[in-house]
């Protein structure tokens, strides 16, 4: 186990600080050499293990001269380590895989945080009390329609239900029972929320077990009707009381289900009531939306740039986030103005259904839009009605999230050997067992409790990725829209909800630890950790809203009580990715950097104000110059004339689809090369080498590069290898040996290659010819040395308006925003 490493260098954003790295029990801890300016400490990052989402270790390069791990965790951090040498990147990968991937809950740090003593006076563990809530909602008080019951006070009755619920009055226990029978896990439905202008409810439940015979149950056709009936029409305008059955899955989702035994309502058994599906995707469709988030940031670590616009557009995150409102307005609506109940479920009623719910209820009550509400809204829909946190959230992690990048260039003596790695099979392959072994006594228990019986790790924590999911993200995500769309009606700030995310990762506090009540209880986790609330509650005075105006509740007889959000003005919440919401924006005028953009990108670009970079070098200056003699040879004088000289009118598309790629890289050939030159050798080394090799040879066979002689066109296919590192440096293996950087690889996309930009007369459709004058070529003068050019840059998947795009492609330089901290 390693615990301390000297002389390791920190990259985020761009940025790099040389420290020392020290692995503590639970948290990585990173202290720079040099002190912080503004506190004349030295600057510490600390990192706990839990929040951890993905390692990557990558091996010792003589050409970058450093091995690196890169770093994702799941409060969208990213960073790299570069470490001197190879063992020590290999010991703390190891070590950080040992103290990530724990065997059972019990070793998360929650049981071994020793609070300050501000957190220590308080004890809010039994902040939230269900009786009390439903009592402020007028259940047993105003309302005799609804009653308490402790039908499930053993958990006998339901595991993943609360101890105490409310039905309708008409209803008996034993009517409960066998209701239960006829939906999944036995989540019968359950009160929620009961509004305040018309007690009209807010009813959850799970799926019905339907199944391909179309099964019913006459017991739970009376049980929906008397909760639909705990209220009369009202003699208002527009209360129609046309009650709602609300599926939040698409519909094919739902009628799937029947295959399996379950599936939705037949509402000719339901006729006093209407179904909709909301159409909202399961967790495998979120969790797959947040990885191509992930990967749209992914180079947050070693780059400012901004992140990959087209991967976010492709991810559909505001999407999901737009549907999942749609629902909660239909549902508030339905609530509010036509004064009608509501019963919401998904399959089995812990996901989309606490989503849709909580928010209705943010939408309906002023109460959840303080801090005390929302902390409420968080323990009954969430805790209470047994979301699977430690299931959705991976708490204990897995040793797939750790992965080393071989090396493929055989080029040092960091690769391990074939005994090394024969070894490290066996032994990983012995842990698993060892694990699997160990922890194979829960399995049974889980499952009866409605667990999921694959992939058990202990304490009822799932080990595997399949079904982890941000449920819960997603919902503060909603919440963050309306802090937008309504910035003076919530008491609590952005912050308040971005450390309700960053917490409800790192396993500091109990709260989020287990997937119910009784796994909670079970675990006498109220007695061994501390509760999450606690932390919120002595830093109240951070978290709250300076806009809050609490006196808009009361006006017009409370007319505003109410909020509805729009459903499709949604925004990236560019605060928990740690970017700017410009950088997180999409421009789309005829697709995510489609060539139609173009001529707006140049002129933006045009106008942004001259960096001061480093003159190309004598190399780069004379490629740049044997590219147009080429050009300029290649027009014949019959080429008709077009505004000018025949060479005017070529260039006019020229310069747009080659020249001005070829002169942006030199005009920020210092910026790029900066950060991109080190990496690019390391990846591209033999081709480097190979270039020099050549250059050299022939300059010694024909002299210096000839601008107007046959030399020039003969190198071009060796110089299209590398573009960008030509004004890098005159050598750019030594410069990458004494600034050791690290830039990820450039990636290989089907872009449409320049050669049919240049050669296809119906060109205007693909490239930049779309935004501009289209000015076709002669016929047959794009020789074979051309083509082979112009192809091996397209294999590079260059964008002509992007001079970063080596490094990060999806946007282009005009919409850059630097980093502002």
């Amino acid at each position: 186990m390693m615990n301390q490493v000297n002389d390791v260098q920190l990259v985020r954003r761009g940025n790099h600080v040389s420290g020392s790295l020290h692995l503590t029990a639970h948290h990585l801890i990173f202290r720079a050499d040099s002190p912080d300016n503004s506190r004349g400490a030295p600057k510490e990052v600390w990192i706990c293990y839990p929040i951890m989402a993905h390692v990557e270790r990558r091996p010792f390069s003589v050409f970058t001269g450093f091995s690196a791990l890169r770093i994702r965790c799941r409060d969208f951090t990213f960073i790299a380590l570069n470490f001197k040498s190879e063992g020590d990147s290999r010991a703390v990968f190891d070590t950080l895989m040992a103290l990530t991937c724990v065997a059972s809950v019990d070793n998360l740090y929650a049981f071994f945080y020793h609070p300050g003593s501000a957190e220590r006076s308080v004890n809010t563990w039994n902040i939230y009390d269900p009786v009390k809530e439903y009592e402020r909602m007028g259940v047993g008080v105003q309302n005799q329609q609804w009653r308490i019951t402790n039908v499930n006070e053993n958990f006998d009755f339901c595991p993943t239900y609360p101890a105490i619920l409310a039905v309708p009055s008409a209803i008996s226990d034993s009517a409960l029972v066998y209701a239960a029978k006829y939906r999944s896990k036995a989540r019968i439905p359950a009160l929620s929320y009961i509004h305040w202008l018309n007690n009209c409810s807010i009813t959850r439940c799970a799926q019905p077990l339907v199944g391909l015979k179309q099964n019913r149950s006459t017991q739970d056709e009376r049980f929906i009707e008397a909760i639909f009936c705990t209220t009369k029409v009202a003699n208002v305008y527009g209360a129609s009381q046309e009650n709602l059955i609300c599926d939040a899955r698409p519909t094919t989702n739902a009628i799937a289900q029947t295959a399996l035994g379950a599936g939705s309502e037949n509402m000719e058994n339901y006729k006093f009531a209407r179904k909709v599906y909301l159409g909202i995707d399961n967790i495998h469709v979120m969790r797959d939306s947040l990885n191509k988030v992930y990967e749209a940031l992914r180079d947050s670590d070693i780059t400012p740039l901004p992140p990959n616009r087209e991967l976010l557009h492709k991810s559909n995150w505001l999407k999901h986030i737009s549907t999942v409102m749609e629902g909660a307005v239909l549902m508030g609506q339905r609530i509010h103005y036509y004064h009608s109940h509501v019963l919401v479920h998904c399959s089995d009623g812990w996901d989309r259904t606490a989503q849709l719910s909580s928010l209705a209820q943010i939408f309906l009550d002023p109460y959840f839009r303080t801090i005390d509400g929302f902390i409420t809204i968080v323990e009954k829909e969430w805790l209470a009605f047994g979301h699977r946190f430690a299931e959705r959230c991976g708490h204990l992690s897995s040793e797939k999230a750790f992965v080393q990048v071989s090396d493929k260039s055989g080029s040092n003596g960091a690769t391990m050997s074939t005994a090394e790695k024969a070894f490290n099979s066996v032994l990983s392959a012995a842990k698993s067992a060892a694990e699997k072994a160990a922890n194979s006594s829960y399995v049974n228990n889980n499952a009866k409790n409605g667990g999921t019986a694959e992939g058990i790790g202990g304490g009822g924590q799932t080990r595997g990725l399949k079904y982890t999911a941000p449920i819960f993200h997603q919902f503060l995500d909603c919440v963050y829209q309306l802090l937008c769309q309504f910035p003076d009606r919530f008491e609590y700030n952005e912050r308040f909800l971005r450390r309700m995310l960053y917490h409800l990762n790192s396993c500091q506090y109990g709260t989020f630890l287990y997937n119910n009540e009784k796994e909670r209880l079970d675990a006498n986790v109220q007695n061994r950790a501390q509760s999450v609330w606690n932390y919120f509650v002595v830093r109240r005075k951070e978290f709250i809203n300076p806009k809050y105006n609490e006196s808009l509740n009361e006006l017009n007889n409370g007319e505003y009580k109410v909020i509805f959000p729009d459903a499709k003005n949604i925004r990236w919440w560019h605060e928990v990715f740690g970017r700017t919401e410009e950088e997180m924006s999409i421009v789309t005028l005829s697709g995510i950097g489609s060539s139609a953009t173009a001529a707006a990108a140049l002129q933006r670009q045009k106008q942004m104000p001259s960096q001061h970079v480093r003159p190309p070098s004598r190399r780069h200056q004379q490629r740049l110059q044997s590219h147009e003699d080429r050009l300029q040879r290649s027009v014949e004088p019959t080429y008709p004339n077009i505004g000018g000289t025949p060479l005017d009118s070529f260039k006019e598309t020229a310069t747009a689809k080659f020249s001005s790629w070829a002169s942006s890289i030199a005009e920020t050939s210092n910026a790029w090369a900066t950060a991109a030159t080190p990496y690019l050798v390391s990846t591209y080394a033999d081709a480097v080498i190979e270039d020099e090799k050549l250059f050299q040879e022939r300059e010694k066979e024909h002299g210096p590069l000839a601008i107007n002689g046959s030399s020039a066109v003969a190198n071009s296919s060796v110089d299209a290898e590398l573009p960008g590192v030509w004004a890098s440096s005159d050598d750019p293996v030594e410069k990458a040996a004494s600034r050791p950087e690290w830039i990820p690889a450039p990636k290989i996309g089907d872009q449409q290659e320049l050669t049919d930009s240049f050669a296809d007369e119906d060109s205007s459709q693909r490239n930049m010819s779309a935004a501009m004058p289209t000015v076709g070529l002669p016929s047959g003068e794009i020789n074979k040395s051309d083509k082979e050019l112009m192809t091996k840059i397209a294999a590079l998947d260059l964008d002509p308006l992007d001079e970063y795009s080596l490094t990060h492609s999806g946007s282009s330089a005009a919409e850059y925003v630097p980093e502002t901290e």
